[in-house]
């Protein structure tokens, strides 16, 4: 369990999640979303928002895309998880780079072995969430891709047009795959015709649009 040295220590973790973290914001807008009867989304939930989704949905399990570290976000966190005996598994990913091969093998296996119901978050529950709640449709509700996708959508806040559009373009590339080679199912064009380097290459994104995701948002 995660414990907090002193008094101040745990303000300060408070203080850094409400005012650096963007919790003052979160608890305006939590961006929560069903994915299903056993799966939600959201952006990064506070304690009480821990304890009302496991009174509320029996919450079993949190997939973090966010890294385990020493922020008071991830201790908040996991002390909440901690005391209400939910499962936390961080599996950091990032928003604005071409998922890794092995990053998205290891998604299927935590959606395929996690215990339900869960929550997926990252810090604003928009575009690393997006990506995972894709493959969460994909993966566990066996829905086809294009309509997976409507899971990195604007209404959850995610920008295709900024660098965080790469997660757009990926699957773009699996679609286009596809259409020539119906045979081919996703993990299998993952795990030998994706070609993370060239897709980098050809990736171009606008100025404004990362403007607005780095400067103004400041997404993660």
């Amino acid at each position: 369990m995660t414990h907090f040295h002193s008094v101040w220590d745990r303000v300060k973790a408070h203080l850094q999640a409400w005012f650096i973290d963007h919790e003052l914001l979160r608890v305006i807008y939590r961006n929560f979303f069903r994915l299903s009867n056993n799966a939600y989304r959201s952006n990064h939930p506070s304690p009480a928002f821990i304890r009302k989704m496991q009174r509320e949905h029996g919450l079993k399990s949190i997939i973090s895309l966010r890294a385990a570290n020493k922020s008071g976000p991830y201790r908040l966190e996991k002390e909440a998880c901690d005391q209400l005996g939910i499962h936390l598994i961080n599996h950091t990913m990032s928003s604005r780079a071409l998922p890794k091969v092995d990053q998205v093998l290891k998604a299927k296996e935590i959606l395929e072995t996690a215990e339900y119901p869960i929550l997926i978050h990252c810090k604003s529950g928009a575009d690393r969430a997006g990506l995972m709640s894709v493959f969460y449709k994909l993966f566990i509700e066996k829905e086809p891709i294009e309509v997976a996708l409507k899971q990195l959508s604007m209404k959850y806040g995610h920008f295709r047009w900024a660098e965080t559009g790469k997660l757009d373009f990926f699957f773009d590339e699996y679609l286009r795959f596809a259409k020539l080679h119906p045979e081919t199912d996703f993990v299998d064009w993952l795990q030998n015709h994706y070609d993370r380097e060239e897709l980098n290459r050809r990736f171009k994104s606008d100025g404004w649009a990362n403007i607005v995701v780095n400067k103004i948002l400041r997404r993660e």
